[in-house]
């Protein structure tokens, strides 16, 4: 299964799948029980018909197994199913179901043949109608769990057994398509939460674009402008150029100096302010925020670093981990972040991100990061002078 996968995600489908596994495995236990018989006492009569049973049941949890993964793995299709949730329709059928019907024909031959009773043979038959029913849309699962009853009926020559048995094995084959129905869900809502991760990155990226335009869109057009203007004046050689050159430059530089009153405004926003868009953006990820400290902790001198390290480490949670809860700690001393859900070697690898902020701080500041349990913690300690609080 792929690891880039939301660890709610994962999880889930790690109690899924071994839910399956075990409904698989213990279901013919079940019924061998129900008749009142043991595997132990049934091995011990009927050895041949027993090991037959014992290797179908293996393969029939290893069928359900590689089903699950493949179902897991596959890309979403496009189209819904009657309950409105993607991925819940046929699994693939793989050899090892196939091969799981051997045991089931041969413990039929042997029971043909007298040298083992009804009763291995409907064990066989309801842990190969479990394992093959629940890849299947639900009528033709009801339409499997039927024919079994009926069998059941035919071999033990009791038809409330049969009913008795075909309703513990509807029961199997119901909760599991039921645990793939919720782990189809879960990772609905697991995809949800990272759109809506990504998302919140864009609109950050959108607001800032949408500032930019506004400030230099008129003032680019107007020197596209006025440069065409200068040009058609020099080729005539008009004195009125020099003017119309000289307003080109003082456009440009009133252009600059407004692009970088921007960013100086973006990059050192109010840390109260950052300090609340952060702890929103992480929620909006459904990741639970602690904050320990409050804005008023930092020294005045500090709070645009500050400001500036809780945007850029906020993002770059979101891009690079999966948080479930996030530790945003201020102090006169510095800013930490501690996230989970960030797998990988505790030796972590500083990309450009990591580096431009190193860069960034000042002189007597200092960056440092690691990675411990899938915990990561990024702490940003502050050049310490007389006078900061």
């Amino acid at each position: 299964m792929d690891t880039t996968l939301g660890r709610q995600w994962r999880v889930f489908y790690a109690y899924t799948a071994w839910s399956v596994v075990l409904v698989l495995v213990l279901l013919p236990l079940g019924i061998a029980l129900f008749h009142g018989t043991k595997i132990p006492a049934l091995l011990a009569v009927q050895p041949a018909a027993t090991v037959l049973l014992i290797v179908q049941i293996a393969l029939g949890a290893w069928s359900g197994w590689r089903s699950l993964e493949a179902w897991a793995a596959a890309e979403a299709s496009p189209g819904r199913d009657r309950w409105g949730i993607r991925r819940v329709g046929r699994l693939p059928v793989d050899p090892i179901l196939l091969a799981a019907l051997v045991p089931a024909v041969l413990i039929g031959g042997l029971t043909l043949i007298g040298d083992a009773d009804a009763l291995p043979l409907v064990i066989s038959l309801s842990t190969l109608t479990t394992t093959a029913a629940f890849r299947w849309r639900w009528e033709i699962g009801i339409a499997g769990v039927a024919v079994f009853a009926v069998a059941t009926a035919l071999l033990q020559h009791s038809v409330p057994l049969a009913i008795s048995c075909g309703a513990i094995v509807l029961a199997a084959v119901l909760s599991i398509r039921l645990s793939l129905w919720l782990a189809a869900m879960v990772q609905e809502l697991d995809d949800a939460r990272e759109a809506q991760a990504q998302l919140a990155v864009a609109e950050e990226r959108l607001r800032f674009a949408r500032d930019l335009h506004d400030v230099t869109g008129r003032d680019l057009s107007v020197i596209a402008v006025k440069a065409e203007l200068v040009a058609q004046l020099a080729e005539r050689e008009d004195p009125r150029a020099v003017d119309h050159g000289r307003e080109v430059a003082q456009i440009a530089r009133t252009s600059l100096s407004e692009i970088r009153a921007l960013v100086r405004g973006y990059r050192e926003a109010d840390l109260a302010t950052e300090l609340r868009g952060t702890a929103s953006l992480l929620r909006s990820a459904h990741a639970e925020v602690t904050i320990h400290g409050e804005a008023d902790d930092v020294p005045v001198r500090h709070a645009g670093t500050a400001a500036w390290v809780l945007r850029e480490g906020g993002t770059n949670i979101l891009r690079h981990a999966d948080p479930s809860a996030v530790t945003i700690t201020l102090s006169p001393g510095g800013v930490t972040l501690v996230n989970d859900g960030s797998p990988g070697p505790d030796e972590v690898l500083e990309g450009s991100g990591l580096i431009g902020m190193r860069e960034r701080l000042g002189a007597g500041s200092a960056l440092s990061i690691h990675r411990e349990s899938g915990t990561f913690t990024l702490d940003v300690r502050f050049d310490a002078l007389e006078g900061d609080r």
